[in-house]
């Protein structure tokens, strides 16, 4: 009995760490910052392989050999869509399940062709409120790899933002 006592007291940190860190966080990460448009976000180095950035200096494509892909771009509102239209052309083709709209930007996620995608858009606005700059990341991955990516697109969400 005193054993087991000892072996619990011993693993109950471990398992707590574990939990409290879940999948994501057990991932290498590394940063991309994008100068030209200004935001950085964070990607699963160990998972993903950092393609060369845009010539146009735009953003960058993150693939993994499981069929993942993370593209992350800004661009400026020339065409003037509306909030929606940006939002269509961040989705694709693919049919969104899930949207959510705050005040500096908008989060969707969906699914085509047996594969989920997740995307978040940061709009900056002029005076009048009309979209002048885009920055978007967007996560595909096989719905098989749902285990894996959903963590890492939480962590995607919280770590892309506009560079300080």
């Amino acid at each position: 009995m005193r054993r087991l006592i000892r072996f619990c007291a011993l693993i109950a940190p471990l398992l707590s760490l574990t939990i409290a860190t879940g999948p994501a966080a057990a991932r290498d990460w590394s940063d991309y910052a994008n100068a030209r448009f200004g935001y950085r976000i964070c990607y699963p180095s160990d998972l993903m392989t950092a393609e060369p950035e845009a010539d146009n200096g735009d953003g960058r494509v993150f693939s993994a050999p499981s069929g993942a892909s993370l593209r992350v771009w800004g661009s400026y509102n020339a065409a003037e869509e509306d909030i929606d239209a940006i939002v269509n052309g961040v989705a694709g083709d693919g049919k969104i399940t899930y949207r959510s709209a705050a005040k500096s930007g908008v989060v969707v996620s969906g699914r085509k062709d047996g594969e989920i995608f997740y995307a978040k858009v940061l709009l900056q606005k002029d005076k009048t409120g009309a979209v002048e700059t885009i920055r978007a990341f967007r996560l595909t991955y096989p719905a098989k790899e749902a285990a894996t990516y959903d963590a890492v697109a939480a962590k995607l969400a919280k770590c892309f933002g506009i560079a300080r």
